[in-house]
């Protein structure tokens, strides 16, 4: 049974057309590095305690989500699914940031393409029609010679694609926009320590994705006028993975750029798959890490795990609120920063474990 004693010090709202919904039965927003769009999941009775009043939550409506004083999302109302029963009447509600409409919808601008062109100018261009503003966290690179839309694209793939190349993320900044930003170097204060706040751990170590090299080939125009294929340089660059001790070699078609994009996105593949090859997981209760701050994604946070073997700062990738029966509480999904870097490889210091612990 639900305790009041295991209540979260916050409590999420969702805010639709001026009005504010609260008492939720059971809640899941997930927000993360990995998904341009956080989304939430939550059911309460379909009706006010209070007045006894529908509550009419529409799909399509604008919405916010707030936990405490944070927002979290800013976009619109997925679904909406009545039910009940001889006992219950039940409304769950589904939604995500504004950002999702980006990976639903195909993309289009004018010709199709653009010629010295900024990644910033682009991302505006593709937004703009969906009233989702662009802002820089860092620096995106010089301009692209052309860059084009692929047949079929959605936004958020041609987005994805522009972004690869300059080593950058696109991520929903919460509050209805994109922000182009790297891993962050924000330091959380609280430590995630085995024995004291984690509920639960689990590691996913892998390999089956990660390669001892990484080719990537393509072609640069060698003029302004390059219609035949000898106006055309054949490109390669490569990025070698130390941690791969196989032989693995990993071939990349990159679209049309430069020797310095291509070194780029051949280091950004081999960190991207090396970073996501090391993956953990942890539980703890409680949506916040202090009483006035919930943990958040591309934050950083020491990590103390005898069991796992880790005893260092990791990158915050995601995070899961849930609320349900058995209380509140979030689920942390973590990498190395150098994931999302183009610097050096990813890598975990690993303390081997003892036998019998495992026994």
């Amino acid at each position: 049974m639900f305790d009041a004693a295991m209540q979260p010090l916050f409590e999420v709202i969702l805010l639709v057309q001026g009005v504010l919904y609260r008492g939720w039965k059971s809640i899941e927003i997930t927000c993360g590095m990995e998904q341009i769009a956080g989304s939430f999941d939550m059911t309460a009775s379909d009706k006010w305690q209070a007045n006894a009043m529908s509550w009419p939550i529409m799909p399509s409506l604008k919405c916010f989500v707030l936990i405490g004083p944070t927002r979290v999302i800013t976009g619109y109302i997925d679904d909406q699914c009545p039910e009940y029963d001889e006992r219950n009447h039940i409304l769950r509600v589904t939604g995500r940031d504004a950002t999702g409409d980006l990976v639903d919808c195909s993309a289009i601008y004018k010709s199709g393409q653009w010629k010295k062109a900024g990644l910033q100018k682009i991302a505006t261009d593709l937004c703009l029609p969906y009233g989702i503003s662009v802002s820089a966290e860092t620096a995106l690179g010089k301009p692209f010679d052309v860059f084009a839309i692929q047949d079929g694209e959605s936004v958020y793939e041609t987005l994805d694609r522009a972004c690869r190349q300059r080593g950058v993320l696109p991520l929903s900044d919460g509050n209805g926009g994109l922000v182009l930003t790297r891993a962050g170097l924000s330091m959380i204060p609280t430590a995630l320590v085995k024995g004291k706040n984690i509920e639960r751990g689990a590691g996913n170590y892998s390999h089956k994705d990660r390669f001892s090299k990484y080719i990537v080939k393509g072609q640069a125009p060698g003029g302004d006028q390059y219609s035949k294929p000898e106006d055309h340089m054949q490109l390669k660059s490569e990025a070698e993975d130390s941690g791969v001790i196989r032989h693995r070699p990993k071939i990349i078609y990159a679209e049309q750029g430069d020797n310095m994009t291509y070194s780029e996105r051949a280091k950004w593949e081999r960190n991207v798959r090396a970073g996501r090859a090391i993956r953990v997981q942890y539980t703890v209760s409680g949506w916040e890490y202090l009483p006035t701050r919930i943990w958040q994604p591309n934050k950083m946070v020491m990590v103390i795990d005898d069991y796992l073997g880790i005893f260092q700062p990791l990158l915050i990738t995601r995070c899961t609120y849930v609320l349900d029966d058995s209380g509140s509480r979030t689920l942390l999904e973590l990498c190395p920063r150098e994931a999302f870097e183009l610097g050096t490889t990813p890598n975990v210091k690993f303390k081997a474990q003892k036998t019998e612990s495992l026994v």
